[in-house]
């Protein structure tokens, strides 16, 4: 079987790209893609298991940990879209839930902002109380089956014993609403959770490790370059100086490796070299956040 051409690796919607302007193309490489590799893979999967979980005493839940800008926010995004919110004739729907952690562990303010996803009006001066009647009664009438809670080592910020009743309030809100709890964050929240044994042994901790020099690097290049709208190829995963490259500098964060690469592809467009090659990755510059990437994702 002959190997494929450039042309035909490229996906679809790329492959169109090229007829267009090299703005237009710019436009394009500007959008960060989600990347379906092995672990994001893994953790959709057990959020796919439990979002279809048949309601218990005691459901199951997960704590989601890994290196800042290294794709947890970019998975749980990506389960949240395939999951939306939709308007019925007779009844309208949530199955997801959303929201990120406040800066503090403060109760009140954590249901303001579940009330807030839920679009739900309310008056932030309604004690807490209140506020959680509020949300078991729409969470119940929305039919929502997951609550998604990012940024949980923010928590950490207060006293031990405002952690304890955060978390408290985390817990009461699985098991009287009978739902899975999907937490979020960095090493450290493994401590947000520790501060109760019946609160630590329900969340099943799943790990998003930096990424090495592997097989599995070596692919994820391989589907990057498939987004990329150049009319040359890069051979990203076969040019082994380049893919060494992109990965020292990144430091094996998925959010810089995609960062490296689309800022050379934009660089490749505007010079007409039309490829990746290790001029393009050394004239990045990654010490400073780029200013061209949106946080919008497509689906590869």
């Amino acid at each position: 079987m002959a190997a494929k051409s450039h042309l035909e690796r490229l996906t679809p919607e790329t492959r169109e790209m090229l007829e267009k302007s090299n703005a237009e193309r710019i436009k394009f490489i500007e959008h960060a893609r989600f990347i379906p590799y092995k672990t994001a893979k893994e953790i959709l999967n057990k959020m796919e298991e439990l979002l279809v979980l048949p309601k218990k005493d005691r459901m199951p839940s997960l704590l989601i940990v890994g290196t800042s800008n290294n794709g947890k926010t970019s998975i749980v995004k990506h389960f949240f879209r395939k999951h939306p919110p939709t308007e019925g004739i007779d009844e309208d729907a949530m199955p997801v839930v959303y929201v990120q952690a406040p800066y503090e562990p403060n109760v009140g303010m954590f249901y303001d902002k579940i009330l807030e996803a839920l679009i739900v009006p309310f008056k932030q001066s309604d004690p807490a109380s209140k506020k959680e009647r509020e949300i078991k009664y729409y969470f119940r009438h929305l039919g929502t089956k997951m609550l998604i809670v990012d940024e949980i080592h923010n928590i950490l910020s207060g006293s031990v014993a405002k952690q304890r009743s955060f978390m408290n309030a985390v817990k009461n809100l699985n098991n009287e609403l009978a739902i899975p709890i999907v937490l979020v964050g960095i090493k450290d929240a493994l401590h947000a959770v520790s501060t109760d044994l019946q609160i630590s042994s329900r969340f099943r901790p799943m790990v998003l490790p930096r990424w090495t020099f592997d097989k599995e690097y070596l692919l994820l290049l391989a589907r990057l370059e498939r987004t990329l709208p150049l009319k040359k190829p890069s051979n990203l995963a076969q040019n082994r100086e380049v893919a060494e490259l992109i990965l020292d500098s990144s430091e094996g964060l998925i959010g810089e490796i995609v960062e490296r690469v689309m800022e050379a592809a934009v660089m490749a467009v505007e010079t007409g070299s039309e490829k990746i090659g290790a001029n393009e990755i050394k004239q990045c510059d990654l010490s400073k956040p780029s200013e061209r990437l949106n946080i919008e994702e497509t689906q590869i």
